[in-house]
């Protein structure tokens, strides 16, 4: 059954490297399967605030569960959120993915705060002790200056 294998009927393309859109746009989209899928972080305490890293960002749910008063959850910077997404993302304004804060049991109110300049957060950027707030994470396509820019678009809370 050798012969059935794509190596066999056709010669591999030397050195293919998964395009963003174009024809090996397949390629991409199995690469970036991983970034849509959603995992709850290890319980953070995040006391009178904390910044959540690239790994956090990348299980998608972040889990808090303890604070010494009302808090900021600050992002990386939007360098460190575009590595963490990968390089075969689409730049062009067409990629998102969910991420949501699971404020869960803190006792108190978080809030999150953008990185940095190229980051927005849109809409109420609360959440409330027992709620988890939802957020579609678009990267933008570049600027006029060529940067690419993120919004964290607001989508609604949950309750627990």
């Amino acid at each position: 059954m050798k012969f059935l294998r794509l190596g066999v009927i056709s010669a591999q393309i030397g050195g293919i490297v998964p395009d963003k859109s174009a024809l090996f746009g397949m390629f991409a989209a199995v690469n970036n399967i991983n970034n849509y899928s959603e995992a709850l972080t290890a319980p953070i305490n995040a006391g009178s605030g904390f910044t959540i890293t690239t790994a956090q960002f990348a299980q998608a749910i972040i889990n808090i569960t303890a604070a010494s008063g009302g808090f900021n959850a600050t992002l990386p910077t939007t360098v460190q959120l575009l590595a963490s997404l990968g390089n075969t993302i689409p730049l062009d304004g067409s990629y998102s993915e969910p991420f949501s804060i699971l404020n869960n049991g803190s006792g108190q109110t978080a809030t999150l705060v953008a990185g940095d300049a190229n980051t927005t957060v849109t809409g109420n950027a609360t959440v409330a002790n027992n709620t988890r707030r939802l957020f579609q994470v678009t990267v933008n396509a570049p600027n006029a200056s060529g940067i690419n820019t993120i919004t964290f678009q607001n989508l609604g809370t949950m309750n627990l």
